[in-house]
């Protein structure tokens, strides 16, 4: 009877575990710094790097617009200036002709590729960047930017 009663014990609190398991993915990917929460129904704000803007950024930013409901609002200044607003939370994206092997990549976070860039002799992946550790803003952004990704163009 006690083995009986611990093996019921046991069978019970797997599915108890699992359910446990899947609220807490519920929360999952996190953003320490709410950008999704910010950003969406509100405004994107996007540090342009080119002016004018790219068309495969200007389409980009606009499909991570769309998903989000919210208005674009394009920052330009020097690189530098970028940089440090998208450090600090000014802004949400950097965007315009970002080799995904730029220096940039080394501080922020990145999109998914959408598209290339031509560098010199070179033609390296394009990404967008975002702050570091937004980690739900950066999956959001990469649904979004689906029809934009190598294996939508495969």
């Amino acid at each position: 009877y006690e083995i009986l009663q611990v093996t019921g014990v046991q069978t019970c609190a797997l599915p108890i575990f699992a359910l446990l398991v899947v609220l807490a993915a519920c929360q999952l990917p996190k953003d320490p710094e709410n950008t999704t929460d910010i950003v969406e129904g509100a405004v994107l704000k996007v540090g342009a790097l080119q002016d004018p803007m790219p068309d495969q950024d200007l389409q980009a930013v606009t499909l991570i617009a769309a998903a989000l409901d919210a208005q674009i609002e394009w920052h330009r200044e020097n690189p530098h200036q970028l940089l440090d607003a998208l450090e600090g939370g000014d802004l949400h994206l950097l965007a315009g002709g970002i080799p995904k092997d730029s220096p940039l990549t080394e501080h922020t976070g990145m999109t998914n590729p959408i598209g290339y860039v031509t560098v010199g002799a070179d033609r390296p992946e394009r990404v967008m960047l975002l702050r570091r550790g937004e980690n739900r803003f950066l999956m959001r952004s990469n649904m979004a930017l689906r029809p934009l990704t190598r294996e939508a163009q495969e």
